[in-house]
C-alpha cells in the first residue's frame, strides 16, 4: 500500500492560488524565437494558427517562471560587477514581417574574452542534469532551442557574437559560451518559417508515433495525435490568411478586411474550421450556405457552419486571453 501523502499547508496553497489568479495567458502574434529551433514544422504551424488551448499552469510552475526572471537580473549584475556594460534588455526582435518575434535579454560590451566586441546576451537557468549536459556538449547540441534563439537574435540585430550565460539552480555554478553567428542557419530558418506561413494546412508530422520523444511533451499533441478539437479563433478558420508586408498582420477573405488582434481571438459566426483541423473526414460542402460537413471519428455526422447545437462555438472552451504584442 502506497503511503498517504501529507496535505499541502494552507499557506502554501494560498500562495500558489494567488499566482494562478494573477496569471494571464498571452497569445504570441507569431512564432517565437524561442521555438524556431524546434525540429517539427507542424508544431510551428500549429503555433502560428493558435490551435492549442490555453495551458493550465500550476502556481508552483508559475513560481518557477518568476524565479527564472529573477536570475536574468542576477546575471546582468554579475556582468556589471566585472566591468561589462549591459544594455538593450527586452529590445524587440521582428523578422518575416513580424511573424517571427521575440525579445533579447540584452547586449554587452567589455567581456574579458573579447573586450571590444559587442555581444548579444542570452541568460538561462538550468537544473543540474541539464547544466551538466550543457557543459559536456555545448549549447548547439544540448539546447537546440536556445541555440536557435541566440542565432535569430544575432541575425535580427546584425551582431556577430553572442554570450550564452547559464546558472545551475542547484549549486549556483555558471556556464558561459561565446557563440558565433551562423548566417546559413539563420537564412534557412527564416526561409523555413516563410514556407510554413504560406501553408494553408499543417505540414506532415515529425512522427506518426505519439510516444515519439519529440511529440511526447508537445503542447500540440492533443490536436495533432489525439483527435482533439482546435481552439476556435480566426487563425483556425479557412477564411483567414497571414499577410506579409506588416507586423504579423492577418486578413479575412470572407469579410474582405484586415483582422485586428482582438477580432482574431474572438472569431466570428462565419467561422469555418480549416478542414485538416477537424477530427474527421470531409464528406460534403455547400458553398451557397457556407457549410462543410464531416463524418467525425466518433461516427457522427457534423456540419461546420450549420445552425445547430454542434456549431463551431461548442468546441471553443478556451478562456479569455490577452495578445502579446
Amino acid at each position: 500500500m502506497a503511503p498517504i501523502p501529507k496535505p499541502t499547508a494552507s499557506t502554501v496553497r494560498a500562495i500558489y492560488a494567488a499566482y494562478e489568479a494573477a496569471n494571464t495567458h498571452y497569445d504570441s502574434l507569431g512564432i517565437s524565437v524561442g521555438e524556431i529551433g524546434t525540429e517539427c514544422n507542424r508544431a510551428l504551424w500549429y503555433t502560428l494558427h493558435w490551435t492549442a488551448h490555453a495551458e493550465v499552469i500550476t502556481g508552483r510552475k508559475l513560481s518557477i517562471f518568476r524565479t527564472g526572471d529573477r536570475w536574468e537580473d542576477v546575471l546582468v549584475d554579475d556582468l556589471e560587477r566585472i566591468g561589462v556594460e549591459v544594455w538593450g534588455q527586452q529590445d524587440r526582435i521582428r523578422l518575416a514581417d513580424g511573424h517571427i518575434r521575440g525579445k533579447c535579454d540584452g547586449k554587452a560590451l567589455g567581456l574579458p574574452e573579447a573586450p571590444k566586441t559587442e555581444h548579444l546576451c542570452e541568460f538561462k537557468s538550468s537544473n543540474d542534469n541539464g547544466f551538466k549536459q550543457l557543459v559536456k556538449d555545448g549549447c548547439k547540441k544540448a539546447k537546440p532551442l536556445h541555440y536557435g534563439q541566440v542565432q535569430i537574435g544575432m541575425h535580427a540585430f546584425g551582431m556577430a557574437r553572442a554570450l550564452y550565460l547559464v546558472v545551475n539552480k542547484n549549486d549556483d555554478s555558471r556556464y558561459a559560451e561565446r557563440i558565433e553567428y551562423d548566417v546559413d542557419y539563420c537564412l534557412r530558418q527564416i526561409a523555413r518559417v516563410g514556407r510554413i506561413i504560406d501553408m494553408p494546412e499543417p505540414p506532415s508530422r515529425i512522427s506518426e508515433n505519439p510516444e515519439f520523444f519529440g511529440c511526447l511533451f508537445c503542447k500540440h499533441k492533443p490536436v495533432c495525435h489525439e483527435k482533439a478539437w482546435p481552439r476556435v479563433t480566426c487563425r483556425s478558420c479557412i477564411h483567414s490568411t497571414p499577410e506579409m508586408g506588416g507586423d504579423a498582420h492577418w486578413s479575412c477573405a470572407r469579410w474582405n478586411k484586415p483582422l485586428s488582434f482582438d477580432e482574431q481571438k474572438a472569431a466570428c459566426p462565419a467561422h469555418l474550421h480549416i478542414p485538416a483541423l477537424v477530427p474527421g473526414e470531409q464528406i460534403d460542402a455547400d458553398h451557397e450556405n457556407e457549410t462543410i460537413t464531416y463524418k467525425l471519428h466518433s461516427g457522427r455526422v457534423w456540419t461546420d457552419g450549420g445552425e445547430n447545437e454542434d456549431s463551431t462555438t461548442s468546441h471553443n472552451t478556451t478562456s479569455h486571453t490577452t495578445t502579446s504584442q
